[in-house]
């Protein structure tokens, strides 16, 4: 009797920490989307900064996928633990078929990971080879190696397809997470990549910065940009391998971690993700200026109605005394 009162404890233990989880994920999934789209606003404000920051733009549209991931899950699951359909067994190719969120998470971990490597080719080359750099690097490069990065992920979400319509299990419940919609091999190699991506452009970034940090040719505006590449493949490093490695090791032990704890490691993920903002900001000087531009618009707006209503004033008022 003891025992069965024990097992139901923990049953509603685990589910309510299921719903805490579900509702981290759509908070997170909102500070991750809003911060983000006012990156994506800026790039896209102007012609110039769409072409010379199309990998910057991408970046933000992956994490912003992130974001949608996150809500999605959260809102997914909870409408299944009300509905009490959560606990009815499903297959794999069913979870990534049926349901939005498991598609959106493999795409939030792809493009982000996929368009930092991108950005640290981008420095290699504006370090390495300067005077190339300036000239024909153009933005019809960067157009191609986009169109090529987003075939790229796309390839990877059809093998992720084909792998659960071939190789189909059935999970006990429609948590429908990355590991069981797409089986722990393809899994697995999903969160060692990006991790390992994530890595190598750290690695790559720190090497560039730290050998030409006394360089004379390299100017201050240059080296912010080296500074905003570095911190985001190592906040990425720090936020993003943590919990993969986290998500892996938790599908090899014996013993699973605890509900809460893969919740709250995982909403790193998301963390890292919101950062994007204050990096640029604070390294970016051509960010942080198009971003009080639009945002100061209405103030400056209001500051010239006034100039110019000030001498239509001081006329009328001479006006008045000279009739007086």
């Amino acid at each position: 009797m003891s025992s069965t009162m024990d097992q139901a404890e923990g049953a509603y233990l685990n589910l309510q920490e299921l719903r805490v989880r579900c509702n981290l994920y759509i908070v997170c999934g909102i500070f991750v989307i809003i911060p983000n789209s006012i990156c994506c606003l800026v790039f896209n404000s102007t012609k110039e900064f769409r072409q010379r920051f199309s990998f910057f733009t991408m970046l933000i549209i992956g994490d912003i996928t992130n974001g949608l991931s996150f809500i999605l899950s959260g809102i997914g699951r909870l409408t299944l633990l009300d509905s009490r359909d959560f606990f009815n067994p499903a297959e794999s190719f069913d979870c990534l078929t049926k349901h939005l969120w498991p598609i959106f998470l493999l795409l939030g971990g792809q493009l982000p990971a996929t368009f930092t490597i991108l950005l640290t080719v981008e420095r290699v080359l504006a370090v390495s080879r300067p005077s190339w750099y300036r000239v024909q690097w153009t933005h019809s490069k960067r157009f191609h190696l986009t169109v090529l990065a987003l075939l790229f992920c796309a390839t990877l979400n059809v093998i992720a397809l084909l792998v659960a319509l071939w190789a189909p299990f059935k999970n006990p419940d429609q948590i429908c997470a990355v590991m069981n919609s797409t089986g722990i091999i393809y899994g697995t190699v999903h969160y060692i990549w990006i991790a390992f991506s994530y890595f190598i452009a750290f690695a790559i970034t720190s090497y560039l910065f730290f050998r030409s940090f006394k360089s004379k040719f390299l100017n201050v505006v240059e080296r912010r940009k080296q500074i905003s590449v570095l911190c985001l493949s190592g906040i990425g490093v720090l936020l993003v391998s943590i919990p993969n490695i986290v998500l892996v090791v938790d599908e090899f032990r014996t013993g699973h971690f605890d509900v809460l704890f893969v919740g709250v490691t995982y909403c790193l993920y998301g963390i890292q993700s919101a950062l994007n903002f204050p990096v640029f900001y604070f390294f970016r000087l051509e960010f942080r200026r198009r971003l009080h531009d639009i945002f100061s618009f209405r103030k400056r707006r209001t500051s010239n109605f006034q100039a110019n209503s000030a001498p239509t004033s001081r006329v009328a008022n001479a006006r008045t005394t000279k009739t007086s």
